[in-house]
């Protein structure tokens, strides 16, 4: 801070104007007389008409500069108190003169530098979509709220609130679409659900668009991130009403959103966790409210969870699971079983899928169910995806090495394929193993086949230019772009289980089935149908012109070794079946 005494003593600009007058005054009452010829001047009674004379003169020229500097010091505490944070502060300076003329140009200048900090906090603490608060005014307001060294007790419900398949519809309708969607749910929260608007909503900031630092006093609502919002109910802790209201607010999202031409169905699910009730840090409530969320997003059945020692249990597994993975991936406790895929028509062997499993030391061997949710939260899906890549080029190799040739099929993740390392590093891995890449095999999900992005396509096109196979896993469940689908480069469609299940019992989805096929082979595309179990499936996927087949109905996912032996068996079943056909004997099938 500044402290130096402007304005004090000679510094004054009043003493300075009152000093310069009282000399101009002597000096021209002296010049006067000298020029008149007046000798009169040094007797008592002139030299005391010469210092009154010269002292009205000062008093007056003082007065009339304190006017100008009042002006200047008035103006001097707008400014400091500008500078010490008080943006707002007037500047009360209105006069004619100069310093008038001054303080409107200032007055200017912080009604602009105003201005431009209230766009950029909107900016920065607004979401542009939705219009409402974004994270990092919630992040402030509970960081506030729940400050160890604030005094009192604060106490609220966080509502975490999530729309299921929000990245299907926005891959079918495009970002304009599913921004289109956001704006309508966030006003739909606010208007039917919570009962307020936009305008009437609590944000929380003060009349420059920054975060204030008071409690909420009413309803805050954020968009959060994606497709997700967050809102703070201060001073509701009631399990009854608090459930009511989400019922509530699930129940607004029962008719469909109008984006467009189309009517889109978008359904709810949330997450509620409480102050001081299931913890008094602000991280942690909003961990467990989302939480919460992806529980109720986990059970088809449930909208609406809250946070209980349930789930804080499963927490504390979710964070021992992730630590033990990081360690797993620099132990090299990663496992593949393969499950085979037979043809259609012959049941030959026609290639394996890779499936990752976990030799985890004290639980055993973990299928993908136990930790494949934990790697993608904690971000570790591209050094394990690319540890699955390494196993199953290794086992290729091994496999040309043993004299055999079996194609691979291993699936990757969006967030992996998302890398721009992928596409380099699997050729890397494919080269240094001396395997063709013709024997490897990409799945990749439906709603990376649809996102239509010119990296994308690049992506796919630089690994089939490479001799690699590309299929899209589980097609038929997700909102499919059909003239995309004819532009993406890949090879195979590989029929969802759900799909497969239902054969027989669902005739539409038997209907689907045989679009999906006719379609795929109209494209040139090879079909795989996964998940058959049952000899009715197997017929009717055969009947349709299938190409490859998978399921329990041939065999499990199992170690390589095992699955020498599952080949070795098949060849000497084949083998007797065909002498005791030579011999008319007849022979039932392993299948």
């Amino acid at each position: 801070m500044d402290n130096t005494p402007y304005g004090q003593g000679l510094n004054s600009i009043r003493w300075r104007f009152a000093l310069a007058s009282a000399v101009l005054t002597v000096l021209g009452v002296l010049l006067r007389d000298a020029l008149m010829g007046h000798t009169d001047r040094w007797t008592p009674t002139g030299l005391l008409t010469l210092g009154l004379l010269s002292g009205v003169t000062a008093s007056i020229t003082f007065w009339m500069a304190s006017t100008l500097t009042r002006s200047i010091d008035l103006l001097r505490h707008s400014t400091e108190a500008i500078a010490a944070g008080t943006l707002d502060s007037p500047v009360t300076v209105d006069c004619a003169c100069e310093v008038g003329g001054l303080a409107s140009s200032f007055r200017k200048m912080t009604q602009r530098m105003n201005a431009n900090l209230l766009r950029i906090n909107t900016l920065a603490y607004t979401d542009t979509v939705t219009g409402l608060p974004n994270r990092s005014v919630i992040d402030h307001l509970l960081g506030h709220a729940l400050a160890p060294q604030r005094q009192g007790r604060f106490e609220a419900a966080i509502f975490f609130i999530g729309l299921d398949g929000f990245k299907h519809i926005n891959d079918r309708l495009g970002h304009q679409g599913g921004d289109e969607l956001l704006r309508q749910t966030a006003q739909r929260i606010l208007e039917q659900g919570f009962g307020r608007t936009l305008q009437t909503l609590d944000s929380c900031t003060d009349s420059f668009g920054s975060p204030c630092d008071r409690l909420p006093e009413d309803l805050v609502l954020a968009r959060f991130t994606g497709d997700e919002f967050v809102a703070i109910l201060p001073g509701v802790t009631d399990r009854v009403a608090l459930r009511r209201l989400g019922e509530r607010l699930v129940a607004t999202f029962r008719e469909p959103f109008h984006i467009g031409t189309q009517d889109v169905m978008a359904h709810p699910r949330i997450g509620i966790a409480l102050t001081p009730e299931d913890t008094g840090s602000a991280a942690e409530l909003l961990s467990f409210a989302d939480l919460a969320m992806h529980c109720a997003r986990r059970d088809p059945h449930e909208r609406l969870v809250f946070f209980d020692q349930r789930i804080r249990e499963a927490l504390l597994e979710r964070t021992d699971t992730e630590s033990a993975l990081r360690l797993a991936l620099q132990r090299g406790e990663l496992r593949l079983h393969f499950q085979p895929k037979v043809d259609a028509c012959t049941l030959a062997l026609s290639g394996v899928e890779a499936l990752v499993r976990w030799q985890h030391p004290q639980r055993g061997l973990l299928s993908p169910a136990a930790f494949i949710d934990v790697a993608e939260q904690a971000g570790l899906m591209g050094a394990l995806g690319q540890q699955v890549i390494d196993l199953a080029v290794a086992q290729c190799r091994r496999w040309l090495d043993a004299g055999i040739r079996r194609s691979v099929a291993v699936n990757v993740s969006p967030s992996q394929f998302a890398s721009p390392a992928f596409v380099p590093t699997l050729l890397d891995t494919l080269k240094r193993a001396r395997v063709p890449a013709g024997l490897l095999s990409i799945e990749i999900t439906e709603s990376i086949a649809m996102s239509a992005t010119d990296e994308v396509e690049a992506r796919l096109a630089a690994l089939r230019e490479a001799g690699i196979r590309i299929a899209i896993d589980d097609f038929g469940v997700g909102f499919s772009n059909l003239s995309q689908l004819s532009r993406v480069p890949m090879d195979d469609l590989k029929i969802d289980r759900s799909l497969v299940m239902a054969i027989g019992e669902n005739q539409k989805s038997e209907v689907i089935i045989r679009a999906i096929i006719g379609m795929a082979h109209a494209l040139g595309y090879r079909t795989v149908a996964e998940g058959i179990e049952t000899p009715q499936q197997q017929a009717y996927l055969k009947s349709l012109g299938c190409n490859d087949l998978q399921g329990y109905r041939f065999a499990r996912p199992m170690d390589a070794e095992a699955l020498e032996a599952w080949v070795a068996g098949r060849t000497r079943t084949a083998s007797n079946t065909s002498a005791n056909a030579g011999t008319g004997t007849n022979t039932v099938s392993e299948r």
